[in-house]
């Protein structure tokens, strides 16, 4: 029995979802499902891949996180199976996995291939529920990894861009935003260490964050720092930039958009 973590575009609307705990739970009944989120915008696999970055970790060892956000599903792309970090993880290879893959090329890797390990009738449409759910199952139960497939080297698999802030000349940093949550706070993929490497270019400047014709000065520690309906930034809970509006919504201030850029940089 395992811990089966669950991240997909499916929303809760349809019965997607429900489906893939079922053959999950058909092939192991004592397997306990986490769902992660079911509300990754449509084939945003960015995003999932930052979900995924952030939730992993809270995971006992050994733990198993299922990523349906496939807008491949039904082509010739892979199915991959991954051991990292103490944990498991089975994915689509359109790159969902990027922020959890080791850097070097010997990662253990493998293709899932095996047809005994799926529904005997594959849907071009559903490999959530056809290929990778019966997958977990059989892991959940005990399934050496091998029988899944054959090992592969980490090279081949698809490694998304332009996931991380980079750097100018002048040590300003220039992300973009990566998630917008339900409070209208900007997630952006400027990590707190690279804020911490700048500090020392910019010495004796406030850092300012830029977002459209919006300024912030500062970074604050908590929600609260700004006055009630003011926009702050602060690294969020996921170690990320944020940038929000105390009980308000940072979205509906800047009108601002995922994938829009935002940059960090000395103000005189």
């Amino acid at each position: 029995m395992a811990i089966i973590s669950l991240i997909t575009d499916f929303g809760i609307r349809d019965e997607y979802v429900g489906l893939m705990k079922a053959v999950i739970l058909g092939i192991d009944p004592a397997a306990v499902i986490v769902d992660v989120s079911h509300s990754v915008e449509p084939q945003d696999v960015t995003e999932a891949a930052f979900m995924l970055e952030s939730a992993y970790r809270y995971f006992p060892d050994g733990s198993l996180h299922l990523v349906v956000v496939d807008p491949g599903v039904g082509t010739d792309r892979a199915i991959l199976y991954l051991e990292a970090h103490r944990q498991r993880f089975l994915a689509p290879d359109n790159g969902v996995l990027s922020l959890v893959m080791p850097a070097e090329r010997a990662v253990r890797l493998r293709q899932v291939e095996n047809p005994q390990l799926r529904r005997p009738a594959v849907a071009s449409t559903f490999h959530g529920r056809d290929i990778m759910a019966p997958a977990a199952g059989h892991l959940s139960r005990g399934l050496d990894a091998k029988e899944l497939g054959p090992e592969i080297s980490g090279v081949g698999a698809v490694r998304l861009t332009g996931l991380r802030a980079g750097a100018a000349a002048d040590g300003t940093l220039i992300g973009r935003v990566v998630h917008i949550d339900r409070f209208g706070n900007l997630i952006t993929n400027i990590d707190a260490v690279a804020l911490r490497r700048m500090e020392p270019i910019q010495a004796g400047r406030s850092l300012g964050v830029v977002i459209g014709d919006h300024v912030i000065t500062g970074i604050a520690r908590t929600y609260a720092d700004a006055a009630m309906g003011r926009p702050l930034s602060l690294i969020g809970s996921r170690g990320y930039l944020e940038i929000a509006v105390n009980a308000g919504s940072a979205q509906a201030l800047t009108g601002a958009r995922k994938g829009d850029p935002v940059r960090v940089c000395g103000l005189s």
